[in-house]
């Protein structure tokens, strides 16, 4: 029993020794744990917000398909606008923007290979359209209507039987040649002129019926005015009447060739013989270098010279001015109805294109000094103005004819000076 003692003693010794070693190692360990942990918190999950989601290795998803449409702008698109090119559904520019020629381009592409036609290029239209089975465009035909009208333009037998009526009532001096041009159109409102009808240039049923009609009135001849005539004045004082209308104007467009001068507007009328003038006069401008002509303007009609007159006026009103005052404003630079020579068909404003001024130009300044050599005169010009009643106006040209304008030039005086000295 002695040596049980012994060995359990022994035993209680070695675990002292044990625990005075590790004993210190692991206070300090300790120590260490929570200073680290008082520095540096642990962050707890929030596990209640978290979505778990099993993962199934065998479904992989499939990416959204691509829909190209309005208003997109990529590669994508310039690539789809190539090849509807090539196949001949497309001529706008290969761009990357995906506007309405494209959308139509698609749409027809579709339409031609039975896919629906809503113009969007999803993946069963650009599949085929990138395919070998994509067809090249066949255009639609279009039905032939026979027109009930005939205008200008069209060539054929029909023509050719209108101008050899025109021709057999003095109207149209041309070639027989079924072509309806502007000669054939110049013919034609001249009859309707002449006849009471509507001055549109095209034969509806209507004019061919006057027209083919056993008792049609021969052409009316408008003699030429004597030159020894004094030119008519129009003014304030010298007014026109409201149904007044020269009986022989032709569209400025039909007579003035495109190369010498541009006529902005399709409609403007003009007198025939200040039309030949101012070919005359704008062929020798070119001869002399100065081209780039334009005519904004040339006969108005009473009822038009009204309606400017009255825009205006509103236009000032509405800027603040009393009703007086804004037409007292609108007569320095508007005539009022009846009282403007463009409603003789001989005055035209002469401008430049894509500009908004023309004093100073070298089309202007030719005209100053050449246009009296064919008969025209610069109407309104400075230091004139208390007599015309009117602020210059450097692009406002009145045929007068030869030898007035001369003469006018040589004196320096304005219409209203011309016309008292010779009545006096």
């Amino acid at each position: 029993m002695k040596w049980h003692r012994a060995l359990l003693w022994a035993a209680l010794a070695l675990l002292c020794v044990g625990i005075a070693i590790v004993a210190p190692r692991a206070l300090t360990a300790y120590q260490t744990l929570e200073t680290e942990r008082s520095a540096t918190p642990t962050p707890t999950a929030d596990t209640q917000s978290m979505l778990y989601v099993t993962i199934d290795p065998n479904n992989t998803p499939e990416p959204t398909a691509l829909v190209l449409k309005r208003g997109m702008d990529n590669d994508s698109v310039a690539k789809m606008q190539q090849q509807l090119k090539d196949l001949g559904y497309y001529s706008g520019a290969v761009d990357g923007q995906f506007g309405d020629g494209t959308a139509e381009a698609v749409t027809l592409f579709q339409s031609q290979h039975g896919l629906d036609a809503d113009g969007l290029a999803g993946s069963d239209t650009l599949s085929l359209l990138y395919s070998s089975n994509a067809e090249v465009y066949v255009p639609t035909p279009t039905p032939t209507v026979t027109p009930s009208v005939i205008r200008k333009g069209e060539h054929s037998d029909r023509v050719t039987a209108v101008q050899e009526r025109l021709r057999e009532l003095g109207f149209y001096t041309g070639e027989i040649d079924g072509q309806f041009g502007s000669g054939t159109q110049e013919a034609v409102r001249l009859f309707q002129r002449q006849n009471g009808l509507d001055i549109d240039g095209i034969i509806g049923n209507q004019t061919l019926t006057a027209m083919m009609d056993e008792n049609a009135a021969s052409i009316i001849i408008t003699p030429t005015p004597d030159p020894a005539t004094l030119p008519v004045l129009v003014n304030r004082d010298n007014p026109l009447d409201e149904d007044y209308a020269p009986d022989n104007l032709v569209l400025l467009r039909n007579v003035l060739p495109s190369d010498l001068v541009y006529v902005k507007g399709s409609q403007i009328e003009g007198d025939p013989v200040a039309a030949q003038a101012l070919e005359d006069m704008f062929r020798a401008a070119a001869n002399d270098g100065v081209t780039n002509w334009q005519i904004s303007s040339g006969y108005r009609s009473y009822a038009y010279q009204k309606e400017l007159f009255d825009d205006q006026v509103d236009e000032y009103v509405a800027g603040g001015s009393t009703y007086a005052n804004a037409v007292s404003s609108t007569r320095l630079t508007v005539a009022d109805p009846g009282t403007s020579e463009h409603q003789l068909g001989l005055a035209f404003d002469i401008t430049v294109p894509d500009t908004d001024y023309f004093k100073g130009t070298p089309q202007q300044i030719w005209l100053y000094e050449n246009c009296w050599d064919y008969g025209f005169i610069i109407r309104y010009q400075e230091d004139k103005e208390d007599i015309t009643g009117y602020v210059a106006e450097e692009w406002h040209i009145r045929y007068v004819g030869l030898p007035h304008s001369l003469t006018m030039y040589n004196n320096n005086w304005c219409l209203e000076e011309y016309i008292e000295a010779n009545t006096n």
